[in-house]
């Protein structure tokens, strides 16, 4: 069912598929994530796990945000005067885990619909259409879920006719960025730092502005998750200009705007975000007022990954935790027969050395009513340890089994994989 929403609203939106021009869209300040990790448009140090696809659809209405000329021909607008536009945009995304630290992402920018009340010296779009192509990809250099240090490249491919702000015959503009970030408890908080180059082109002739140079690029967000999957969160997003030139608009190279937000987790694998925000002065590509709404949705893993199970020692026991996303379907207590043999594997492992008893432990994400998690994850357990019985023939006095639902998560439920991670099944193991 996802992945058909998915279908028609790529088709959708690529119907009407044309350049642009003249406004340019690499100097966006609204560009959502294509890993949907954590916030709306600020990276996470954390990346999509290997095989998991993370896709997004965003869309932004925005007021003033297209650059002024005031000596621009027929301009009657007093100086510091902003253009009275309208313009909706939206976001089509699409990010790929490749290993535990690696990913890789696009984003395609549209625009959809502009209302300009005063022509006259302003930017505008002469047609709808698809702005550009992004591509990024992110590294982790270390850390874990609960915070760490990362690097973003990206890279901007304008396919804007005519675009005064990259300039005739402008190659790819690339951003690099540093990221940190940390959890604390339900907060978390990151920030970003780069630098952006760009490839300008020649002046176009018969327009005000000229192409834009290298900037300084940063951002900050804090997000707080509520109860019951939602997750509030704030961001401000920033570039200044790398050297002072003579650029024949009112508003400042500078940019800042902040958004705030709320995603909500309407299912195991669906988000949906709506939020709006401002500028923090008059600046290029910022807007009077920002409203924003888009979904996430994640799949996978949609290759093959290692089924097997993670251990770790805990004072006079040993633990080891099994996947319940792999051996059980959606809201089911019954194991799949294709991948018992990954239980089958960890008893035969456990039967080298012998054992005195196993307690197994059920456990799920936060989303759904918590007295049904919590019965889930019972009957979970209760699952487990019929099959050891029965298939695997061992004494039910040495299993006792418990259904701890969503109390003791190990990652964040505020994203698709964190929720992932907590969705677990538990062999503690006496010997």
């Amino acid at each position: 069912m996802n992945q058909r929403i998915g279908s028609l609203l790529l088709l959708a939106l690529l119907s009407p598929f044309a350049h642009a021009n003249i406004c340019g869209s690499d100097f966006q300040n609204f560009n959502p994530t294509s890993s949907g990790i954590d916030f709306v448009t600020v990276h996470s140090s954390e990346t999509l796990k290997p095989c998991l696809l993370n896709m997004g659809l965003f869309f932004n209405y925005a007021a003033n945000t297209l650059a002024y000329s005031q000596t621009y021909p027929g301009s009657t607008a007093p100086a510091g005067s902003k253009a009275d536009d309208r313009i909706l945009g939206a976001d089509l995304s699409a990010g790929l885990g490749l290993t535990p630290n690696w990913d890789f992402g696009i984003g395609l920018p549209f625009m959809l619909h502009q209302e300009i009340h005063d022509p006259y010296g302003v930017s505008y779009y002469n047609k709808k259409g698809l702005n550009e192509i992004k591509l990024n990809t992110k590294y982790r250099f270390n850390g874990d879920d609960s915070g760490g240090f990362a690097g973003v490249l990206s890279f901007n491919f304008n396919l804007i006719q005519n675009n005064p702000f990259a300039g005739s015959g402008a190659g790819p503009t690339t951003n690099f960025e540093l990221i940190a970030d940390r959890s604390f408890g339900k907060w978390a908080v990151a920030a970003n730092i780069g630098y952006r180059w760009r490839q300008p082109g020649d002046r176009i002739p018969n327009q005000p502005f000229l192409p834009l140079r290298d900037q300084y690029i940063y951002s900050v967000a804090a997000s707080y998750l509520l109860p019951r999957d939602t997750k509030a969160i704030f961001e401000i997003v920033g570039s200044r200009a790398a050297g002072n030139v003579n650029y024949d608009t009112d508003r400042s190279l500078n940019a800042l705007e902040w958004i705030a937000g709320v995603k909500h987790d309407i299912s195991h694998n669906m988000a949906i975000h709506v939020g709006g925000g401002t500028e923090i002065g008059n600046a290029m590509a910022s807007p009077d007022w920002r409203l924003y709404t888009g979904l996430n949705w994640t799949l996978g893993p949609v290759c093959d990954t290692d089924k097997g199970w993670f251990r770790k020692d805990d004072s006079d026991h040993e633990v080891y935790t099994l996947s319940a996303e792999v051996l059980f379907a959606h809201d089911s207590d019954r194991l799949r027969e294709n991948y018992t043999t990954q239980i089958d594997g960890l008893i035969a492992e456990l039967n080298k050395k012998g054992f005195k008893r196993i307690e197994i432990e059920g456990h799920t994400d936060s989303v759904g009513p918590a007295a049904y998690n919590l019965n889930l994850s019972e009957r979970r357990a209760a699952s487990v340890k019929s099959y050891l019985v029965e298939k695997l023939k061992i004494a039910g006095d040495k299993i006792t089994t418990v259904g701890l639902g969503e109390s003791r998560p190990i990652a964040d439920n505020g994203n698709f994989q964190g929720r992932q991670k907590n969705r677990r099944v538990e062999f503690k193991v006496w010997r």
